[in-house]
């Protein structure tokens, strides 16, 4: 990728629900935007951000931080641009796709203040070219999902830890009280709810109305877990549970946005769930582990 091409991409754009640098880096899909799909991003980022954050200025020198699955970069760009772009803080992140890898070290070697920034092709699950106890904060966003050895990589990223360091996760839950009941109406109306709900979403459905996740590399949603389940399994890795932040009862949908009396219900459920925090309504959450446990694991079963 030429600097013209690199500068094609992050200039001014028309779109202002693209308007960052930021933004531009992460831009991954053309799937248009929506309210609750807006907040709900928003919130994740944020709390992954600050926790991030919160973690490597609390860490002795030297820093270092792995965003897992980092795709173009848009964790790591964001997280170096709020530590002021100090150049002695190391940032890596690993991904399966050569092109956004590929993106995102053009980007770090062109834009000043990223030469800290640094991308790998490499597989979570797979051989690693990091030691034991390199990093003060790990980051998987929308990552364990989709591993078939979650326990397994947990304690992997444990031991690559510092002691006392994060791990930071955020991730879909298994099933929620309005998943089953979404399932329940689609299944009433013939897939006709789901096909609604994918609207704008660029998702390819089945006869029923189910999704069909592609994926580029890896696997599709194979692992997902409940809030509890998610818990269970960072302590068998040996893992401690921080922090945990609920996201929204909805990821969003444009359908919604066409229906403005069925978005200001949804709201309003929103704005109850944000009260009450009941597990089981989240659609995702973000879990902070801490690596101060024993190392040991417990064989996945």
């Amino acid at each position: 990728m030429s600097p013209t091409e690199l500068q094609e991409i992050i200039g001014p754009i028309d779109d202002i629900r693209q308007p960052t640098l930021e933004n531009r880096v992460a831009f991954q899909w053309a799937a248009s935007g929506n309210v609750l799909g807006y907040q709900h991003g928003v919130h994740r980022d944020r709390t992954v951000l600050d926790w991030m954050d919160r973690a490597l200025r609390s860490a002795p020198a030297p820093r270092a931080a792995l965003d897992v699955g980092s795709a173009f970069g848009n964790y790591t760009f964001m997280l170096n641009a709020r530590m002021g772009r100090d150049q002695s803080i190391a940032f890596e992140g690993i991904d399966l796709s050569e092109s956004q890898v590929h993106f995102a070290n053009t980007f770090a070697q062109q834009v000043p203040g990223y030469g800290n920034c640094r991308f790998t092709v490499a597989d979570i699950e797979g051989e690693l070219p990091f030691e034991d106890g390199s990093f003060d904060v790990i980051n998987l966003s929308d990552v364990l999902e989709h591993l078939e050895h979650p326990v397994d990589t947990l304690a992997r990223l444990r031991r690559m830890t510092k002691p006392g360091g994060s791990i930071v996760i955020s991730t879909p839950q298994r099933t929620t009280l309005f998943k089953r009941l979404a399932h329940l109406a689609n299944r009433s109306t013939r897939g006709g709810l789901f096909r609604r709900y994918y609207i704008g979403k660029q998702t390819e459905l089945d006869d029923d109305g189910q999704p069909v996740m592609e994926v580029d590399a890896g696997h599709d949603h194979i692992s997902e877990m409940n809030l509890d389940e998610l818990v269970a399994a960072g302590r068998r890795a040996g893992l401690r549970v921080a922090e945990v932040e609920l996201m929204s009862v909805m990821s969003g949908s444009e359908w919604f946005d066409e229906h403005a009396f069925l978005l200001a219900g949804l709201m309003t459920l929103e704005a109850v769930h944000r009260v009450l925090k009941r597990p089981s309504w989240a659609h995702a959450v973000v879990v902070r582990f801490v690596a101060d446990g024993p190392a040991g694991l417990s064989p996945e079963g």
